[in-house]
């Protein structure tokens, strides 16, 4: 399995928040080292308590020198912010998630940020290269995650954690790896507005027919916007756009994409897809090769042929393979087929005596996808 990656690393998502009303503004600031949430006696945040499991437009700040233990659920909405760590300071900042046991979203320990439209939209900063997100030991709900709603119906990717990384609502979907592991390190934002890694499988390109058939499909998307497809003739020297597939935009389950090159010409072929976000943040697909040969020309004798056809195949390098010779009748149906190989430099003939005076056509395809196609006239004088 092969993972686009975004040139900048950066989260998208939705999230319906789980009953109660969401708390409008707010600082909230972690001091001291301890449990986000705790029921009675001191707790970690000065001076304003802590923050409510649905903060809608807050800043939440994790001070430079103090580890945090997330022990709740939190979805922070509305441009709200969750800072880790402070600027100038040489002290660690940390932010631990554990493992809840939870068995769905508003028992697990996780933050959820939505994307509500919000702007600037809602975000995790790790301020420096030592801030910490460590969800090593979290769950099956725990850990940073993301959504969106399509249709009333919630979907959940989780960026940091253990698997599994997809659910639709609390249904596991998928049971890849989260998108950034198990921990993450600063300095990096996680925006609403950002892009996930599209998670793409089985690129194929192959010949058929002399077009090639170029296949591909995800596994997840998240904010992608289009797969450009790119071709080159010249060894990777130089790339030429061929065509463009919409995206889904924002899928957990698997998506299947195809297009054809109907027009490739000859010689050795590289194809690539060009994977393009909302953003346009693009990202880049492995490279498949192919090669297509040119077919010498057919003799086709007698033409008008009364008794038999027969098709003369060049000695050639596409003719040293598998060669397909078929005969169309004059309403386009497949009359008659011979597939020989090595057929170099033989003739091949097809009895016509039985056929309808008129205008057919002689087909010939060699293994790697060359064509050629000749007229001939089946007369009865």
């Amino acid at each position: 399995m092969k993972k686009l990656y975004p040139l900048s690393a950066l989260v998208s998502v939705i999230l319906l928040t789980h009953g109660a009303q969401a708390q409008t503004g707010g600082t909230y600031t972690a001091v001291r080292d301890g449990n986000w949430h705790v029921t009675s006696g001191p707790n970690v945040w000065d001076p304003s308590g802590e923050p409510p499991t649905n903060c809608n437009n807050c800043a939440v700040i994790i001070n430079s020198g103090v580890t945090v233990t997330l022990n709740t659920h939190v979805v922070l909405s509305g441009s709200s912010t969750l800072q880790v760590g402070s600027a100038g300071s040489g002290a660690i900042a940390n932010l631990l998630i554990p493992a809840s046991g939870g068995t769905d979203w508003a028992t697990g320990y996780n933050v959820i940020l939505p994307n509500d439209g919000s702007s600037p939209a809602n975000r995790i900063l790790l301020i420096r290269a030592s801030d910490k997100i460590n969800a090593s030991s979290a769950g099956t709900y725990d850990g940073v995650l993301t959504s969106f709603i399509t249709s009333g119906v919630t979907t959940y990717f989780k960026q940091l954690g253990n698997a599994p990384s997809g659910f639709v609502e609390t249904t596991v979907a998928s049971n890849s790896p989260a998108a950034y592991g198990t921990t993450l390190a600063g300095e990096v934002t996680l925006s609403a507005n950002g892009t996930l890694p599209v998670t793409l499988e089985d690129f194929d390109a192959a010949v058929s027919g002399g077009e090639v058939s170029l296949t591909w499909k995800t596994a997840m998307e998240q904010n992608s916007s289009r797969f450009d497809i790119e071709r080159s003739s010249n060894g990777g020297a130089k790339w030429e756009v061929i065509g463009s597939v919409a995206a889904k935009g924002q899928s957990i389950t698997v998506v299947n994409y195809a297009f054809t090159d109907a027009n490739p010409g000859s010689g050795t072929l590289q194809y690539r897809l060009h994977e393009y976000d909302l953003d346009g943040r693009p990202a880049l697909s492995d490279i498949k090769v192919v090669r297509l040969s040119t077919l010498a020309t057919v003799s086709i004798f007698p033409n008008p042929a009364k008794d038999y056809v027969n098709v003369s195949l060049p000695v050639s390098e596409a003719t040293a393979g598998a060669v397909s010779v078929r005969l169309f009748g004059q309403s386009g149906q497949l009359l008659a087929e011979k597939n020989v190989k090595g057929a170099g430099g033989t003739i091949l003939s097809f009895p016509v005596s039985s056929y309808a005076p008129g205008n057919y056509l002689v087909q010939v395809v060699t293994a790697d996808g060359a064509r050629q196609v000749n007229k001939v006239v089946i007369s009865k004088q």
